[in-house]
């Protein structure tokens, strides 16, 4: 991880309800246990509908140490004090080098495919663009 976990505890992203956590590889989702089947949910569908990304994703987190941290945030209440008034559904941000996404309260199925989608896009960012060498004439 790039960001310790006492960074993350320190930073303004942190809410003292997320007592549990769902480690893979570079996805990390923090959550309230109250919660837990909906993290499950996000982390399941991640498998089983993103699974060539997800194993792309621990490729480029072994060559980049990046890491995706999920935050599913009890209300929005708590959502809106860790992103200073916000109302969106999906906040993406960063913390220490790692890509931090907040998920503004639990949701119904159908705005899952948002939160997918948000991860995918964190890591097809991670990938490493060629440089084009400069020639000469």
């Amino acid at each position: 991880m790039k960001s310790t976990y006492s960074t993350l505890l320190q930073s303004r992203f942190f809410n003292p309800a997320f007592n549990s956590a769902i480690f893979d590889g570079p996805v990390r989702i923090y959550f309230s246990q109250f919660h837990e089947a909906l993290a499950l949910k996000i982390y399941f569908s991640l498998q089983q509908e993103m699974s060539e990304l997800m194993v792309k994703a621990k490729e480029l987190h072994r060559a980049s140490g990046k890491n995706i941290l999920v935050m599913l945030y009890p209300s929005s209440e708590s959502f809106q004090m860790s992103f200073e008034g916000q109302s969106n559904f999906v906040v993406r941000d960063e913390l220490d080098g790692d890509n931090l996404i907040g998920i503004n309260g639990p949701f119904e199925d159908e705005k899952l495919p948002e939160v997918l989608n948000a991860v995918a896009d964190s890591i097809t960012g991670w990938e490493v663009k060629p440089t084009v060498e400069a020639s000469f004439v």
